[in-house]
C-alpha cells in the first residue's frame, strides 16, 4: 500500500497483511475525523448510485497529498451461505477497475488544510447480472505530514488472524493495536446492498384492474340474489350472538 500515496489507481485483488510498524501511529481520536460519515446505497441490478464519505484534517498541519482508495472485496448473498469473494462481471463497480478500484475524484484537493472537512461521493454501477446481497467496500487513506507518510486502512485489508491478534489482549479485553497491524490507524467501511426491483407500476395496474373486476362481479351477484337495482339485500331476522360477558343478544340493543 506504500504506492497508494504516489499513484492514482491501484488494483489489490487480495487481502494484504502489512508488515508491523510500517507507518507511524496516529492517536485513535484522530482516526474518525480523517474518514467518516460513510454511506452506502441500496441499488437494483442494472442501477447506479453513490458511496458518500467525509474527509477531514484533524491535525495542526496540512495533509499532502491525500489519496482515498475504495474496493469491493467481499460479498454476502441474501440467500445465505456466508461471505465470499466477489465475482468479476457480476459485482458493483467503481470507476477505474473491474472489481471496484478507485481513488477519490480528481476534484479532491491535493492539500487538505488543518481543521477542515470535505464531503465526497463516488459513483457505483451495478451490472444487470449482479447477485442479490451485501457487497462490502474497504477504504484506505494515505497522506503526508511534514514529509512523514501515514496510512489508515479498514478491516477488510487484514486477515482474520492478524485482526484477531491485534484487537484483543491476552485476557480478552478488546483493543485495536494499529502498530501491530502496520498502519497509522483504522477507518470504517461501508457496503452496497443489491436488492430486487420494487413492484413495477404495470403490476400495480394489473392488480387494480383485477380488484375492479372482482368488485363488479360481486355487485352483479348481489343484484341477482336480491333482485334489487342497487344490490342491497333485505335485512335478516335478529340473530343470537354471544357477548363478552357470556350472555346472548336476542335483539338489537341487548
Amino acid at each position: 500500500m506504500a504506492a497508494l500515496a504516489a499513484g492514482t489507481l491501484l488494483t489489490l485483488p487480495g487481502v494484504m497483511a502489512p508488515a508491523a510498524a510500517a507507518y507511524p501511529v496516529l492517536p485513535d481520536a484522530d482516526w474518525s475525523p480523517i474518514l467518516g460519515a460513510l454511506g452506502g446505497p441500496t441499488l437494483t441490478p442494472g442501477g447506479s448510485g453513490f458511496i458518500t464519505f467525509r474527509l477531514g484534517d484533524p491535525l495542526s498541519d496540512e495533509l499532502v497529498p491525500t489519496k482515498v482508495y475504495l474496493q469491493v472485496y467481499a460479498f454476502n448473498p441474501t440467500e445465505g451461505g456466508g461471505a465470499q469473494a466477489p465475482q468479476l462481471g457480476s459485482t458493483p463497480t467503481l470507476p477505474g477497475g473491474g472489481l471496484g478500484d478507485n481513488v477519490t475524484p480528481p476534484e479532491l484537493p491535493p492539500i487538505i488544510p488543518p481543521y477542515t472537512t470535505w464531503n465526497w461521493s463516488v459513483q457505483v454501477s451495478v451490472p444487470g447480472t449482479a447477485a442479490m446481497g451485501d457487497y462490502a467496500v474497504r477504504f484506505a487513506v494515505s497522506f503526508s505530514v511534514n514529509n512523514t507518510s501515514y496510512l489508515l486502512e479498514s478491516r477488510g485489508f487484514f486477515s482474520a488472524s492478524a485482526w484477531a491478534s491485534a484487537t484483543e489482549y491476552p485476557n480478552g479485553t478488546p483493543t485495536i493495536n494499529a502498530s501491530q497491524l502496520g498502519v497509522s490507524g483504522i477507518v470504517p467501511e461501508t457496503s452496497i446492498l443489491v436488492s430486487p426491483a420494487s413492484t413495477p407500476v404495470v403490476l400495480y395496474a394489473v392488480l387494480g384492474v383485477g380488484l375492479g373486476l372482482a368488485a363488479l362481479g360481486a355487485y352483479w351477484w348481489a343484484r341477482s340474489e336480491t333482485k334489487s337495482k342497487s344490490g342491497t339485500r333485505r335485512s335478516s331476522p335478529p340473530q343470537s350472538a354471544p357477548t363478552a360477558f357470556g350472555s346472548k343478544r336476542s335483539s338489537e340493543g341487548d
